[in-house]
């Protein structure tokens, strides 16, 4: 019998690689996210530090410009804490993404492993089919044989 031989290996690693390469684009997207999200953590901290040095400067001074100036630098932090956190969502936004695509790599890739091993139980089940026949073939053979009075196999 012909050794084994699935057809659509070829496919079956293109499909390995791909589900690969999502894996690869999950993580990087996932560490981006993580990024995105100290990015947050900072801003959001920073917003605190402002807010809390103009509270102290408010205490010590009261002059109008000093006042206007530090509620511009709070808006101002607290604008860079709206992007860092656009930016958070659509890091998420790719990562949910990411990994839809790994798992629909995944299924395509289970399917194919799935048909490559069927086709090996049918081609062992055959193997063992053709094997069953050439036993009973060689005993049917021997039976003859002393049956006949050919070789005595009783050595």
């Amino acid at each position: 019998m012909k050794p084994f031989h699935f057809r659509a290996t070829v496919v079956l690693e293109l499909r390995r690689r791909q589900h690969k390469d999502a894996e690869a684009q999950l993580a990087r997207a996932q560490e981006e996210r993580d990024g995105a999200q100290r990015a947050v953590d900072a801003a959001v901290a920073a917003c605190a530090q402002a807010r809390a040095e103009y509270r102290q400067q408010l205490s010590a001074s009261h002059t109008a410009g000093l006042h206007e100036r530090h509620q511009n630098w709070i808006d101002r932090k607290q604008g860079e804490t709206e992007d860092r956190r656009r930016q958070l969502e659509a890091r998420e936004l790719a990562v949910r993404r990411a990994t839809a695509e790994v798992q629909h790599t995944y299924m395509r890739l289970r399917a194919l492993e799935r048909l490559r091993d069927r086709a090996w139980r049918a081609y062992q089940d055959e193997a063992r089919r053709r094997d069953a026949i050439e036993m009973d073939y060689l005993a049917v053979m021997q039976h003859a044989r002393r049956t006949t009075g050919g070789i005595d196999c009783d050595d």
